[in-house]
C-alpha cells in the first residue's frame, strides 16, 4: 500500500529518522496465541458466532434497535451500502441475508474483535453473539412485527463544513514490474484549501472509480523547503518530477511523495472499506496556506476489465482553527522493509498459514523523544493472502493487545480509535503478527507495493501536546 521510502523514514507530521528491526526472544506461542510452524517468518521477535435462533423475536421490539444502532447509517437511500434497511418492508426482504451476513461477522464491516479482550474502541459496531442470534431467530420465525412505532432517522456519517479538492482526471497503466506488476502509483499536487493557518481534524475520500483505487494518501509539503536532494528545494524537485512525463498528470511516486521530496506530515490515509475518519476530539495536523498537497494514488489494474478506465479522487477536509495535540500517522512494516535491505522475505505459496511478525521499538520508530506520546488509533493493513493480523505494545515483561483481526477483509479496513489512548514510552515495543493464506498461490510471495505482493502494516495514529512542537 504504501511508498518506498516508508520502508526507511515513516511519515508522520516532523520528519524523523530511519527504522531499524529489534530483535526479541524466542516465545512458544505467536502473537495470534498459535504454536510456530515452520512456515512462520520471525522479524525480529516475538467465537463462534453461531448461537442456535432463540423463539419470539419482533422486529420492532428486537430487531429494528440492533438495526438503527449497527445497521441504518449505512443501509438508506443516502448511504453507501447497496440496498437499504431503514423500513419494515425493506428489513423482512433481507432478513435471510442480514442472518447469514452477521452469522459470519462479514456485517457490519467492523473487523476488530470487540469484546474488550483486545483493545476498546469507540463507536463500535461490533454485534454481540446475542445480537447475532436475534437476526437469526427472527429470520427464520414468522418476521413477527411486535409493537409498532416509528423507525428513527439515522444521519449519514458525514464531516461537518468540509472542504473538498480532486485530482485530475487520470487514466493509469500497469509499473509491470515483480512489485508491481498490474499497479500504478501516481502523486498530484494540490493547493491547500485554506487562506489561513488551520488544522486538519478529520477526512474522507470518494474514489471517482472505486474499482481500480487500491489506496490514497495524502503528504504534506512545503515546495520552499529543501528537499533531500542537495541543492534542490522541493518545489524545483516535484516540477522536475512532474516534467519527467509531460503528457501525463503527476508524477511516478512509489516514494511517498516522489523519490527525494521531503514530507512535513500525512494527514489522510485511505484503503478500502474506509469511512469518514473524524480524528480524537482536540488532536489534527498542521496546514498552512504555502504547503502543498500531494495526493498519492495506487491504481491497481489487474482485472483485465480495468484497462483504459479513468479515475478522478475527492478528498473532504474537515478543518479547525485549534487543537491541544498534534496527531501523526506512523507507518512501519518490516515485511516491506525487507526489500530494501537487500534480502526480500518470501511468503511460501500454498499453505493455509504463513505468519510474518515484526517488533520495532519507539527509538526504532525514531519517536522516543517526544513527550506524552499516545497511540490514539490503528488501521491494520494487509493485501488479499491477509488472514489474520494481531498488534500488541508491550512495556518489558507488560504487554498489551492492541487490535486482532481474526477474519481479514481487504475490502472492508478502517481505522479504529481507542477509547482510551495508549501511553508510548521510550522503552514501548510494538508488536505485529500477520498471518496469510497463500493456498491460490504457486509461486513465493514478494513484499511490494503491488495488489498481488503483500504487506504486513501498522498504522498508528500517535497524537502528542502542542506545545511539544513548539505550539
Amino acid at each position: 500500500m504504501f511508498s518506498r521510502n516508508l520502508g526507511c523514514g515513516f511519515v508522520l507530521v516532523l520528519s524523523f529518522g530511519c527504522q531499524h528491526s529489534a530483535a526479541d526472544s524466542e516465545h512458544d506461542t505467536d502473537a495470534l496465541g498459535e504454536s510456530k510452524g515452520s512456515d512462520e517468518i520471525d522479524a525480529g521477535g516475538g467465537a463462534d458466532a453461531g448461537h442456535p435462533g432463540k423463539p419470539g423475536k419482533t422486529f420492532y421490539g428486537d430487531v429494528l434497535p440492533l438495526l438503527e444502532t449497527h445497521c441504518i447509517g449505512c443501509h438508506q437511500d443516502t448511504g453507501i451500502a447497496p440496498f437499504a434497511l431503514d423500513s419494515l418492508a425493506s428489513a423482512k426482504a433481507h432478513a435471510a441475508e442480514i442472518a447469514a451476513a452477521t452469522k459470519t461477522r462479514s456485517m457490519p464491516p467492523w473487523a476488530a474483535v470487540s469484546d474488550d479482550s483486545c483493545g476498546t474502541f469507540k463507536d463500535s459496531l461490533a454485534l454481540d453473539d446475542e445480537a447475532i442470534a436475534t437476526f437469526e431467530a427472527w429470520a427464520k420465525g414468522d418476521l413477527a412485527l411486535g409493537d409498532a412505532r416509528a423507525i428513527e432517522p439515522i444521519k449519514v456519517n458525514t464531516l461537518k463544513d468540509a472542504t473538498t479538492v480532486q485530482t485530475p482526471l487520470f487514466s493509469p497503466t500497469p509499473e509491470g514490474t515483480d512489485y508491481a506488476e498490474n499497479d500504478e502509483y501516481r502523486c498530484f499536487m494540490i493547493d491547500a484549501p485554506n487562506a489561513e493557518p488551520r488544522f486538519i481534524s478529520g477526512y474522507s475520500v470518494t474514489p471517482g472509480t472505486a474499482e481500480i483505487v487500491h489506496h490514497v494518501v495524502a503528504f504534506i509539503v512545503d515546495p520552499a523547503a529543501d528537499s533531500d536532494i542537495d541543492g534542490k528545494t522541493n518545489g524545483a524537485l516535484m516540477a522536475e518530477l512532474d516534467a519527467a512525463s509531460p503528457d501525463r498528470d503527476g508524477w511516478s511516486c512509489f516514494g511517498a511523495a516522489g523519490d527525494g521530496v521531503a514530507i512535513v506530515g500525512s494527514p489522510v490515509v485511505w484503503a478500502p472499506g474506509q469511512g469518514v475518519v473524524e480524528f480524537p476530539a482536540g488532536s489534527g495536523t498542521p496546514l498552512t496556506p504555502t504547503q502543498k498537497l500531494v495526493v498519492q494514488v495506487h491504481y491497481n489494474l489487474e482485472d483485465p476489465r480495468s484497462a483504459g478506465k479513468s479515475d478522478q479522487t475527492s478528498i473532504q477536509f474537515q478543518l479547525t482553527d485549534k487543537v491541544d495535540r498534534v496527531g501523526m500517522f506512523l507507518v512501519p512494516d518490516q515485511f516491506l522493509a525487507s526489500y530494501f535491505a537487500g534480502k526480500p522475505e518470501k511468503l511460501e505459496p500454498g499453505k493455509e498459514s504463513v505468519k510474518f511478525r515484526w517488533t520495532q521499538s519507539m527509538s526504532d520508530l525514531g519517536v522516543d523523544q517526544i513527550p506524552d506520546l499516545q497511540l490514539a488509533g490503528i488501521m491494520p493493513h494487509m493485501h488479499e493472502l491477509g488472514h489474520r493480523y494481531q498488534m500488541s505494545v508491550s512495556r518489558g515483561d507488560d504487554a498489551q493487545c492492541g487490535v486482532s483481526v481474526l477474519d481479514w477483509d481487504f475490502h472492508w479496513q478502517r481505522m479504529y480509535f481507542y477509547e482510551e489512548p495508549i501511553a508510548l514510552t521510550p522503552d514501548t515495543n510494538l508488536e505485529v503478527t500477520c498471518d496469510y493464506d497463500t493456498l491460490s498461490r504457486t509461486e513465493p510471495v514478494l513484499p511490494g507495493w503491488g495488489t498481488q505482493n503483500e504487506m504486513c502494516t501498522a498504522i498508528l495514529y500517535v497524537t502528542a501536546p502542542l506545545s511539544a512542537f513548539g505550539g
